[in-house]
């Protein structure tokens, strides 16, 4: 988000942004960057008391023991250049995801009996129905546990945790849902739009609307395929490449990725500034949050 910022604050976009709303929108991005710096603190802490909870409960075996750590991949391309789409497609081909962890299957905990697991959880997360909700703007409900020792130690974290919810929602989700929400609108990429089309129809590609619809039609190609059949994923994949490159051959040709990010970093700018009482609030939480952490940690 702060390089999308950057790019509207430099050119992009001044015409439908005011003064005001480029100011709003840096303050915003401060608060939001202190935030989310410190959030992270917080969660570790966090981590370790529900841990701590826990374990007083009586509990000794917890499901991330035995778990491997995440793999990177070079999986799931998010940009728009035509040799790297040329050489890894998009990372469909799941031959590039990490096969499931055994290892997770054969824990201590795995092999803990159901009646274990259940009690643990119900420690941890309190009852299904004891949960704090917020109301997103599109009429979505999204909740977090009331009761249990998340819903405890939150609670003593952040104080209200109602608000704590819509606070970290907003700079979790609403603010990037927001500065997204209208590109493909944008008078600067509809005009992209039908050139682009073009030369995706030339590619081979008729009837393809948005660069999304190329790649699902990549997915689509992985579709009832066997993980060990390699004949069919080595076919799969070989299209999936085609597919790719067309899709940033085009791209880049028409300078769709441009105007893309143009439009992103103006909805960014209004985003950011709709939301700036919010950011402004979401840091003041998780300063708060932070010192009343490592003032329980020491306890």
């Amino acid at each position: 988000m702060a390089a999308a910022l950057l790019v509207a604050l430099s050119g992009c976009g001044k015409e439908e942004s005011s003064p005001d709303t480029e100011a709003a929108a840096v303050r915003a991005q401060m608060a939001w960057d202190s935030a989310q710096r410190q959030y992270e603190e917080v969660q570790e802490i966090e981590r370790r008391l529900v841990r701590g909870c826990l374990t007083k409960q009586g509990f000794e075996i917890f499901p991330e023991e035995g778990a491997s750590p995440k793999k990177s991949t070079d999986s799931q391309r998010t940009s728009t250049d035509p040799a790297q789409a040329a050489r890894i497609g998009y990372g469909y081909d799941p031959r590039r995801q990490p096969r499931p962890d055994a290892a997770a299957n054969d824990s201590e905990y795995a092999k803990t009996p159901d009646s274990y697991k259940g009690k643990l959880t119900l420690a941890k997360y309190g009852p299904q129905t004891d949960t704090v909700s917020f109301t997103t703007p599109d009429g979505t409900n999204v909740d977090i546990p009331r009761a249990g020792c998340v819903g405890d130690i939150r609670a003593a974290l952040y104080g209200d945790l109602k608000e704590f919810l819509r606070l970290s929602f907003t700079a979790e989700n609403l603010v990037r849902m927001d500065a997204s929400r209208d590109i493909e609108k944008n008078p600067k990429v509809l005009a992209l739009v039908d050139p682009w089309r073009e030369c995706v129809k030339t590619a081979g590609y008729p009837g393809i609307q948005f660069p999304r619809d190329m790649r699902d039609k990549a997915k689509d190609l992985y579709k009832g395929i066997d993980r060990n059949d390699e004949r069919a994923l080595d076919a799969a994949a070989a299209n999936e490449i085609k597919i790719a490159t067309a899709e940033a051959t085009c791209t880049k040709s028409v300078g769709l990725d441009e105007a893309v990010a143009a439009a992103r970093a103006e909805g960014s700018v209004k985003s950011l500034a709709k939301y700036e009482a919010d950011m402004v609030a979401w840091n003041a939480m998780v300063f708060k949050a932070l010192a009343k952490a490592q003032e329980m940690l020491k306890a």
